[in-house]
């Protein structure tokens, strides 16, 4: 029952993660209307000169966001353990995964600190920093399509009589790992649906972590909430 209560503990953490990540997305001005990549130095300079308090905000808020993305892989671990398989070499690939993003996440976020923390230095400088932080922001997506892969495949594996996961969230998985994959060449293109600002590079990609968030959230807590039925039955 402590394990359980744990894992509790942990998926109530992911509202607070989706609160964040909303509320970052709104304020941070670079976000609602993505920057262009084509975009001089000097205009770049002018965007983190006019726009420097609610970049420093919205990106000390957003390095949190990358810390809570650590729970959900865990509790997603701790499954993989549950399933039909003796090999633990799946739940330490998905642990190792879960380093990736969140330090990929604060590595960008520095980057636009740094451009708005002297927003008057030299606008070539800015916009060295500017493209940092997008590049860095928009292709960390290997991690995350490892994480995808990794429980999809963990899943189709597990045989029991009642799986710890029904297949279409195998399913869901790999679609979502499709959806991810585009992003990582965004450094191919300037322009289009794969560059930073595209169709493909960044809303595809961050439609398709708020949507796995979302239904890895709830299919997790239906999932916590029938082991803890099974368990007090058991006992």
């Amino acid at each position: 029952m402590r394990r359980t209560d744990g894992e509790l503990v942990l998926l109530w953490t992911l509202p607070v993660v989706a609160i964040i990540w909303i509320a970052a997305f709104f304020l941070f001005p670079g976000f609602l209307h993505p920057m262009s990549p084509d975009l001089s130095a000097e205009q770049v300079a002018n965007f983190y000169r006019d726009e420097t308090a609610r970049i420093r905000y919205s990106m000390i808020l957003f390095n949190w966001f990358g810390v809570g993305l650590i729970p959900i892989v865990i509790l997603l671990a701790m499954q993989i353990r549950r399933m039909a398989f003796r090999t633990p070499i799946l739940t330490y690939s998905l642990i190792a995964c879960a380093g990736g993003p969140p330090t990929l996440f604060l590595i960008a976020n520095m980057f636009w600190l740094l451009g708005a923390f002297r927003p008057d230095r030299a606008p070539e400088l800015t916009q060295l920093l500017n493209d940092l932080a997008w590049l860095t922001f928009t292709t960390l997506v290997p991690y995350l399509i490892a994480q995808c892969l990794l429980l999809a495949l963990a899943i189709f594996w597990d045989r029991q009589d009642q799986p710890v996961f029904r297949p279409w969230v195998a399913v869901f998985n790999l679609l979502v790992a499709a959806a991810l994959a585009p992003a990582a060449f965004t450094a191919l293109a300037s322009t289009g649906p794969l560059a930073w600002d595209g169709l493909l590079s960044f809303w595809l990609k961050n439609v398709a972590v708020a949507v796995w968030i979302v239904v890895m959230g709830v299919v997790l807590g239906q999932t916590i909430r029938q082991q803890r039925v099974l368990n007090r039955v058991d006992a």
